[in-house]
C-alpha cells in the first residue's frame, strides 16, 4: 500500500500480485557483492525475530527475541549474508521463513536441520564466496557442522563455557600392545593450561591463545582461540572461539567471529528504514518477498553510498541519510513534474541539489 501511494505507474493490486511471485534475490545480491565488494568475505547465518500478530500466518509461534530477552509471539527470519571483512560491512544474500513447530513435525526435521537446508538450498549461488561460515554458539552442533563440512565449508563459532574439550597428547609413544595415547587431560575452560598454548595476539584489551584440542561432542579436532577480554576496570571475560579449519590462526578466528555482528546492522537498518517489520500479509510467498526486498534495499543503499565516494575516499555509511536524500528527491521530482513548463528549475539546479541533502547528516 505504501509503494502504491508513491507512484503513478502501478496500482496497489499490481504490487500485491507481484509480491506473490518468486524472485531469485540470492543471485541478485551475489552479483552486487561480486561487483562492489572487496573480495574478502565470510558467510554468516543468523536468525532474527520478526514481530507478527495473529495466529493464521504460516510460521507464527513463540520465537526468541534478543531485544526482549525472551521468546515472544511472531515469526523468525533465517538470514544468510556475506560479510565483507575489508569494507567492514555485510551484504544480505537470502532470507527464509523458519517453519513453525507443527510444520517441522510434519516434515520430520528439527530447527537445526532447517537452518542447514537454507544454506544447502543456496549453495550453488553462493559457492566460491568464502570457505568459512560464521554462526553463533547455537550452531556448534555436530549435525550442523557435519552438513556444512559436506559442502566444503569450515565453521567458525563459539563454545559454551562448560564445553567438554581435551588436550592432544604430543609426548613419547609407549611400547607394547594397545592403542597409542591420544589425549592429555581435560581442558579447564575457566583456567586453561597456558603452557599448552601459544599467544596468537595480545594488546591492552585482549589476549588470544592458540591451541588445537579435541572436542568431545563434535567428535573432531578443532582450533581453539582461548580469548581473554579485558575492560577498563581490569575485569576479565573469557570466550572460547573455535574453527573446524585447523590451519586458521586463532587471531583470525576471533576477527571472523566478531565480524559477524555486521549482519546485525543489516537487520537494524531494514527494521528501522525499509519496513522489514511492516508486512501485513498472511501469504508465505508475499512475506518472503517483502523480507528479502527490505533487506536487499539496504544492499542497494550501500552500493549507492560506495558509488558516491571518490577514489580512495572513505565515509561512514548512514542508512538514515540515504533514505532522507531519496525521500527528498522523490518529493522534489514530484514538485518539478507538476510545475508549469516554463519553470526554470531542473533536478541539476544548484538549489535543487542543496534541497536533496536537506536533513542528511554531514559525514
Amino acid at each position: 500500500m505504501q509503494l502504491a501511494r508513491h507512484t503513478d505507474e502501478y496500482v496497489e493490486s499490481t504490487f500485491r500480485n507481484n509480491f506473490e511471485e518468486e524472485f531469485d534475490f540470492c543471485s541478485l545480491n551475489r552479483r552486487l557483492v561480486d561487483t562492489y565488494g572487496s573480495g574478502h568475505y565470510i558467510l554468516a547465518f543468523d536468525p532474527s525475530y520478526i514481530s507478527k500478530s495473529g495466529r493464521h500466518t504460516p510460521g507464527t509461534g513463540k520465537w526468541w527475541s534478543g531485544c526482549a530477552g525472551r521468546a515472544e509471539w511472531g515469526m523468525e527470519l533465517g538470514a544468510l549474508c556475506a560479510v565483507d571483512i575489508d569494507q567492514h560491512t555485510a551484504y544480505h544474500l537470502d532470507g527464509v521463513i523458519s517453519p513453525g513447530k507443527e510444520e517441522r513435525v510434519l516434515k520430520g526435521i528439527s530447527l537445526t536441520d532447517h537452518y542447514a537446508q537454507v544454506i544447502e538450498w543456496n549453495w550453488e549461488k553462493i559457492e566460491g564466496l568464502s570457505a568459512y561460515l560464521v554462526a553463533d554458539a547455537y550452531f556448534a552442533k555436530s549435525e550442523f557442522i557435519g552438513r556444512m563440512s559436506g559442502l566444503g565449508l569450515n565453521v567458525v563459532s563459539l563454545l559454551r563455557s562448560d564445553a567438554n574439550l581435551s588436550y592432544l597428547y604430543h609426548g613419547p609413544r609407549r611400547e607394547g600392545k594397545g592403542a597409542p595415547k591420544k589425549y592429555d587431560g581435560k581442558v579447564d575452560t575457566k583456567a586453561m593450561d597456558l603452557s599448552k598454548c601459544k599467544v596468537s595476539y595480545e594488546d591492552e584489551f585482549v589476549v588470544i591463545y592458540d591451541s588445537i584440542v579435541y572436542c568431545r561432542f563434535l567428535k573432531q579436532k578443532i582450533r581453539l582461540a582461548y580469548t581473554i577480554w579485558k575492560n577498563k576496570e581490569g575485569k576479565e571475560n573469557i570466550q572460547l572461539y573455535f574453527s573446524t579449519d585447523l590451519s586458521l590462526p586463532a587471531f583470525m578466528i576471533v576477527k571472523y567471529y566478531t565480524a559477524r555482528f555486521q549482519q546485525e546492522f543489516v537487520f537494524r537498518d531494514a527494521k528501522q528504514f525499509t519496513g522489514l517489520n511492516q508486512c501485513q500479509s498472511r501469504s508465505e510467498h508475499k512475506i518472503d518477498f517483502h523480507w528479502n526486498m527490505a533487506l536487499s534495499a539496504v544492499n542497494f543503499a550501500k552500493v549507492q553510498h560506495i558509488q558516491s565516494l571518490k577514489k580512495g575516499e572513505r565515509k561512514p555509511f548512514s542508512m538514515a541519510s540515504i533514505k532522507t536524500r531519496l525521500a527528498n528527491e522523490l518529493i522534489l521530482k514530484r514538485f518539478i513534474a507538476i510545475l508549469p513548463p516554463e519553470s526554470e528549475f531542473t533536478i541539476n539546479h544548484p538549489s535543487i541539489r542543496e534541497l536533496l541533502h536537506w536533513g542528511c547528516i554531514a559525514a
